[in-house]
């Protein structure tokens, strides 16, 4: 079998644990698998619990479909509020250099601080949104000594100003969507336009909110690549958190995964798709944003 879909393995690191024990595990499987791996890392301090509480305290609406204390660790839970705020800018840098030179691992931006930007970014001025952008740029630059080409909104929260600051700062691409294909956004400016790698399948913690059991969640990404493989579809992302899905379901993973050898799919990177793509459908920004 010769497809020609692309796979990008996409995995979202927003708690201090989840970089700590969540990414050795994902970057174990992605070897079994020979998968390429888009890490999308949250740059920032790390205080999971103080952010939960205040949430709480508020009566916020909390967006994961699965319960905080179901999905974290016990020691992300009280990050912020028994233990400190961790910033990776200062207690991991060289783990974080480490896996930026292997070949098949690349590193991106994930926002800058995980909750509090999924709570109000929407909401957010020019002026305050290109603060945060600043933000998670020069502490990207700190670790890494280079400039960050893509970023992912936490929790896909976005705003106008957002897309046209990336642009701004030469940014290449994004992931700040769940959609059926890539795209380029077009903002409002009209030279101004943004590649666009979405997200285009559900998440596990998604079939488990719903109440399937794990055969039920592997037959569904079966059909679901079934039909990508008939349609003939370029692009397919899936995504998971690195304190979640391979660390709890860490079976359930490796099976969804095997598909991706088994159906001949092209295991690649954001950033190598990039390359290799020419042209994306257009998408004016207005219709994607109320």
């Amino acid at each position: 079998m010769n497809s020609e879909t692309n796979f990008c393995l996409r995995v979202d690191v927003d708690t201090f644990e989840g970089l700590k024990k969540g990414i050795p595990k994902v970057l174990e499987i992605s070897k079994k698998h020979e998968i390429p791996i888009s890490i999308y890392l949250s740059l920032g301090k790390y205080e999971t619990g103080r952010n939960l509480f205040r949430k709480i305290q508020k009566k916020e609406r909390i967006t994961s479909s699965i319960p905080p204390w179901k999905r974290n660790s016990f020691k992300s839970l009280f990050r912020g509020i028994i233990l400190p705020a961790k910033n990776i800018g200062d207690n991991e840098k060289k783990y974080l250099q480490s896996i930026d030179k292997d070949s098949n691992t690349e590193i991106h931006p994930h926002g800058y601080n995980h909750v509090r930007w999924s709570t109000n970014f929407a909401n957010l001025s020019k002026d305050k949104t290109r603060d945060i952008v600043s933000n998670f740029i020069y502490e990207y630059k700190s670790i890494f000594q280079r400039k960050p080409i893509a970023n992912a909104a936490p929790n896909f929260s976005v705003n106008k100003h957002y897309f046209q600051t990336l642009f701004d700062n030469k940014f290449k691409f994004s992931a700040d969507f769940k959609y059926s294909e890539p795209f380029v956004l077009q903002l409002e400016e009209k030279k101004s336009q943004l590649a666009q790698f979405p997200v285009t399948e559900p998440t596990i913690e998604e079939h488990i909110a719903k109440g399937k059991s794990t055969d039920q969640i592997v037959s569904e990404y079966k059909k679901r690549f079934d039909n990508h493989i008939e349609n003939g579809t370029k692009y397919v992302c899936f995504y998971v958190h690195a304190i979640y899905e391979p660390l709890r379901l860490e079976k359930t993973v490796n099976k969804v995964l095997s598909y991706v050898n088994k159906y001949d799919f092209k295991a690649t990177t954001h950033s190598k798709f990039h390359q290799m793509c020419s042209k994306l459908p257009i998408i004016r920004i207005e219709t994607l944003l109320d």
